[in-house]
């Protein structure tokens, strides 16, 4: 269910051209407190500082609403589930467990549940699909090529390159059915599985009635099978023995049709659903069984150094997938387990409860408070220009300034000594006058100018001397000097209405918790 409900949210950004990072757009919506709610999906959308709404809508307003968009349906004795509807001349389209169904407004009242979610793609919205994927299918891409290149150098046959990109399509299909042990659903997998009703890949694959099966799947079956082959293909032609490689070839396909027979009297008898995945393996079993019969008349001779070097192919992917199958599981869980602690992590009840085991430290005298000095929330934050680490710091609170700007203040607190050196100190005093003279977003600019550059010249011949020393420097001073009484010497230190940030928490999760801290009335 969950696994539809985000299908639903990804297809709906997609109608709206907001194409995502799908998988940490996944972890995020995995990784909320709430989820499986339609407020992790909220929640997300805004990460990826995408605006967007979740209200209640009434059946009679359905017609008030654009024709694409998220509602929250449901029928009898099931649970309730989140559709990307789309409405095209009075009917209403959806998708739900394989079945599209389009539904007059009369129908479609009938699964309503009184909750919609709405999206704009922001102007300044850039796409934000991963480079990695992008670099990844390129690495592949380039490497499938080249390693067809060599073979045909080597062997001058094209018969020799139409079985390498059979065998790398049984390494893709082996990979599909990896991902669906492991739980990662592709796209190809998902519209694979998709094929026919009775289809369930993912049963299939993960089934226990396989008894003396039971810890060999069928992903580490075709992965050794047709990894083994491309390896051993390229050795036998760089020997140049192309045609023993054929012969040793048909005899592990005769070996594999058994296998291949049990796995569709399985899917068909035992597990009674089909895999699609599955079956594309087989088929290319028998594909390649096909063309040698067709092709070669072979003389069962073995040369003993031949069998040797093909045995050599299946020990080398054999210890691969036996030595790095355990790190991906491993892996897998360690996510699972990640997503289940930032899950406890981000409750807000939890946060604040963290929060205020502190005393709270309240202070007299403030220099600069940057967004609405009259707002409820305030967020106090003791650093120094010249500390490395205040850099993400304040790049964080940046962020959030420039979005809740009208609901809270930040309070900038420098950690100032008069004993400091006089050209250190000119940056002290022209970041108060900028402030005061030009306003906070002058300063919040000129500030991130210096983080980034860190050269005082450069810094002084743009934003220029400071002029009123004097004065300032006590505005200056009295900060400093009530830090020091409090004993707050080390920056950055952020303080949230007075109570200071909890150690527990990374500085980038503040982002997660600011909407409720402006929502909640007894903090």
């Amino acid at each position: 269910m969950a696994s539809e409900n985000l299908e639903a949210v990804i297809s709906y950004a997609q109608s709206q051209s907001i194409s995502l990072d799908k998988a940490e757009f996944e972890f995020q919506i995995e990784s909320h407190p709430d989820y499986p709610s339609l407020l992790a999906f909220s929640d997300a959308f805004s990460f990826f500082k995408i605006p967007n709404m979740a209200a209640k809508i009434f059946a009679d307003q359905i017609e008030n609403l654009p024709n694409s968009f998220v509602a929250l349906l449901g029928e009898d004795r099931k649970e309730n589930y989140l559709a990307h509807i789309t409405e095209k001349n009075g009917l209403y389209q959806f998708t739900y467990e394989k079945q599209t169904k389009k539904l007059n407004i009369k129908e479609l009242k009938q699964y309503w549940r009184d909750v919609v979610l709405l999206v704009e793609k922001p102007e300044d919205f850039l796409n934000s699909k991963s480079k990695n994927n992008n670099a990844r299918q390129s690495f592949i891409s380039i490497s499938s090529l080249f390693i067809l290149g060599i073979i045909y150098y080597f062997s001058g046959s094209l018969f020799s390159v139409l079985f390498s990109a059979i065998s790398m399509v049984g390494i893709f299909f082996s990979v599909e059915a990896l991902k669906t042990e492991l739980g990662i659903e592709s796209k190809v997998s998902k519209n694979m599985c998709s094929i026919v009703a009775n289809a369930d890949c993912s049963n299939v694959i993960n089934s226990n009635k396989n008894t003396w099966l039971k810890n060999i799947k069928i992903s580490d079956i075709s992965i050794w099978f047709f990894g083994s082959q491309l390896l051993s293909l390229v050795l036998f032609s760089v020997l140049g023995t192309i045609e023993s490689y054929f012969l040793l070839l048909l005899f592990e396909l005769v070996l594999a049709i058994p296998m291949t027979l049990y796995s569709i009297y399985f899917q068909y008898e035992i597990e009674k659903k089909w895999c699609p995945i599955c079956l594309s393996i087989i088929a290319l079993v028998y594909l390649q069984f096909l063309l040698l019969a067709i092709n070669y008349s072979f003389l069962f001779s073995f040369n003993l150094k031949d069998v040797l070097l093909f045995v050599f192919s299946l020990c080398v992917i054999a210890l691969s997938v036996y030595m790095i199958k355990p790190l991906l599981l491993n892996i897998k869980n360690l996510k699972e387990e990640n997503i289940k602690n930032l899950r406890f992590k981000r409750n807000y009840s939890v946060f604040k409860n963290t929060l205020k085991k502190d005393d709270q430290q309240f202070f007299e005298h403030e220099n600069i408070v940057l967004g609405n000095p009259n707002a409820n929330l305030k967020i106090s934050i003791i650093t120094n220009p010249f500390c490395s680490y205040c850099k993400e710091a304040h790049e964080i609170l940046h962020q959030i300034l420039s979005k809740y700007e009208e609901n809270l203040n930040i309070s900038v607190r420098f950690n100032y000594n008069e004993d400091f050196d006089k050209k250190n100190k000119k940056l002290f005093l022209r970041l108060i006058e900028i402030h005061r003279e030009q306003g906070g977003l002058e300063f919040s600019d000129a500030l991130s100018f210096w983080f980034e550059n860190k050269n005082m010249q450069q810094w002084l011949s743009k934003y220029g001397e400071p002029k009123n020393n004097i004065e300032i420097e006590k505005l200056l001073k009295k900060v400093g000097d009530e830090n020091i009484q409090k004993e707050l010497n080390f920056t950055p230190n952020i303080f949230i209405n007075q109570f200071k940030f909890p150690q527990f928490y990374e500085r980038k999760d503040l982002e997660y918790f600011i909407s409720e801290l402006i929502d909640d009335d007894c903090l």
